[in-house]
């Protein structure tokens, strides 16, 4: 008789969530498999904590350079703090965002993420590994 294993889904969302050393000191904790929020793109979620400073970001995967990137949570639009794409064109978009940004994106699904023509919620399973990193990043 074969055993099949389920998975946990807080488990799994714990699973994949990873803190890697950086620069000067800093550690970046991230979903360690990116998110399809839609055809040919993805998302990861990062908090950033540095001696002097946390930031909080989205690492967009499939962002073309000129693509505008804008956050809603209903009919508001939320900030963003910067947006850093890869120099060479290859490579993730990142989209930095508050504290409160970040948190209110990990704790609502009527949140929508546009990226040029695209425009898509981000996923239970994403949001909940940002509320993961969040604890993590901020403790």
């Amino acid at each position: 008789m074969a055993w099949m294993l389920l998975s946990n889904p807080a488990q799994a969302q714990m699973d994949n969530i990873d803190t890697v050393e950086g620069p000067r000191g800093a550690e970046t904790t991230l979903t360690a498999q990116p998110h399809g929020v839609a055809d040919g793109l993805s998302v990861r979620a990062l908090g950033i904590a540095a001696p002097d400073t946390t930031r909080w970001a989205l690492s967009l995967i499939g962002a073309e350079s000129g693509d505008e990137i804008s956050l809603r949570h209903g009919n508001e639009s939320l900030p963003r703090l910067a947006v850093q794409r890869p120099d060479d064109g290859v490579g993730p978009t990142r989209v930095y965002v508050s504290q409160q940004t970040f948190l209110t994106m990990a704790e609502s699904s009527s949140v929508t993420l546009q990226v040029g023509t695209v425009s898509a919620s981000l996923p239970d399973p994403l949001r909940r590994e940002m509320s993961v990193v969040f604890e993590r990043t901020a403790q």
